[in-house]
């Protein structure tokens, strides 16, 4: 695999940063020179500062996320009601030189992979621009099916490369049958692994949780090894 991957997931507030974060948090406790990314924020910057905690890096915020919108919508919307325009060139700028300054770099996308991050430009367009391979992030439940394929496909369109999917369950409540059976129907309908079903756990619940409890939690749930970079 490359020096790097990208994480997007089936929707907004999937658990893209807690996946991302573990991973970090996974790879640093490995002994890897690992960075974080956020490029673009919309509502506040809890994600970017989730990462930067999870990877125990000291670059400063605006390294890990170049890009803040005040409202939490799209970044097109958002960007258009703040008389703004994305600055793409500055995305790239930032992603260089966090790509020289560690061997391996984590990328988390804003909302799904069709976000519009202009009116011309969605989050799918940014993972080509960036050369990165994907791991989605979906939820566990009932659902998960057409999200999780609609994401595949979608992204199968703009010739990404989906390296993993990881379920992630998204409240305390019992698993159902969906829950059982969703990780092997997801695998026999797009064909790609799913590598990790990730429970709810509460201790996570927070912008800055325990990097060594984290990173032990991830490592019993996703086989990162099957990404071959742990």
């Amino acid at each position: 695999m490359g020096q790097g991957i990208f994480i997007t997931g089936t929707g907004t507030e999937i658990g893209k940063t807690v996946i991302a974060g573990g991973l970090a948090a996974s790879l640093k406790q490995s002994g890897t020179n690992v960075g974080v990314m956020k490029p673009i924020s919309t509502g506040d910057t809890i994600d970017a500062q989730f990462l930067k905690h999870a990877a125990q890096v000291d670059d400063e915020l605006s390294s890990i996320n170049p890009i803040y919108l005040r409202h939490p919508l799209a970044p097109s919307v958002a960007a258009r009601i703040e008389n703004r325009e994305i600055d793409l060139p500055c995305i790239e700028t930032t992603f260089t030189a966090l790509q020289q300054k560690y061997d391996f770099v984590i990328v988390e996308g804003v909302g799904g992979i069709a976000v519009p991050i202009r009116d011309d430009f969605l989050v799918a367009h940014l993972i080509s621009r960036l050369q990165l391979p994907v791991l989605i992030v979906a939820q566990a439940g009932l659902g998960t099916l057409n999200h999780t394929l609609l994401t595949v496909v979608f992204a199968q369109q703009f010739g990404l490369q989906i390296v993993g999917i990881v379920l992630n369950r998204l409240s305390p409540e019992t698993p159902g049958l969906a829950e059982a059976t969703n990780p092997v129907e997801i695998e026999k309908l797009t064909g790609i692994p799913v590598i990790g079903v990730v429970p709810y756990e509460k201790r996570l619940d927070t912008t800055y949780p325990d990097p060594v409890f984290l990173a032990d939690f991830m490592n019993q749930h996703i086989a990162w090894r099957k990404l071959g970079i742990i």
